[in-house]
């Protein structure tokens, strides 16, 4: 737990705006909510309803509490972010504004797997990954791009279509 706390207090000292730090650290905070501590699920009850009241309704930053993310969030103008809660990012990554990361529900009507980022992804402003999908690690994601196909590790992609910079 003490280790946690100084990953959380890093991210917040690196977040650039007073936006981004309060983003991250009620996302944070509302996290402890899926402790099996029942004490420290009923402490993280306010937390949880600050993350959905501030960030969502006011920052218009939909992180849900049950999303995994590891350590290291860097998050740009938060501002118009929609994360599914089934998604899983990696350690070190970043997002940017109107970023969209979440699931699809295909012509049979099922809804797909949530995407799954690696470490160290960086995502531009108005990325949309969508579906069962896998980024590998050090992937960047150009602004505007439309992800709906795995990327191997190390890949930058761009534009519509995904068009491969390497």
């Amino acid at each position: 737990m003490l280790k946690n706390i100084g990953h959380v207090w890093c991210e917040i000292k690196a977040a650039g705006s007073i936006k981004a730090k309060l983003v991250i650290l009620l996302f944070r905070l509302s996290t402890i909510y899926q402790s099996s501590n029942a004490l420290l699920k009923i402490i993280s009850v306010p937390f949880v309803v600050l993350n959905k009241v501030i960030n969502e309704w006011l920052f218009c930053v939909e992180i849900p509490h049950r999303t995994q993310i590891g350590f290291g969030l860097k998050i740009y103008h938060p501002h118009c972010i929609v994360v599914n809660s089934d998604v899983i990012i990696g350690a070190n990554c970043t997002l940017r504004q109107g970023v969209t990361i979440g699931s699809v529900i295909n012509c049979e009507g099922h809804v797909t797997k949530s995407p799954v980022l690696g470490n160290q992804v960086e995502l531009g402003a108005n990325a949309i990954l969508l579906g069962a999908i896998t980024l590998g690690d050090n992937v960047k994601v150009g602004a505007g791009t439309v992800v709906t196909k795995s990327l191997a590790a190390g890949k930058v992609v761009v534009g519509y279509g995904t068009r491969e910079l390497n």
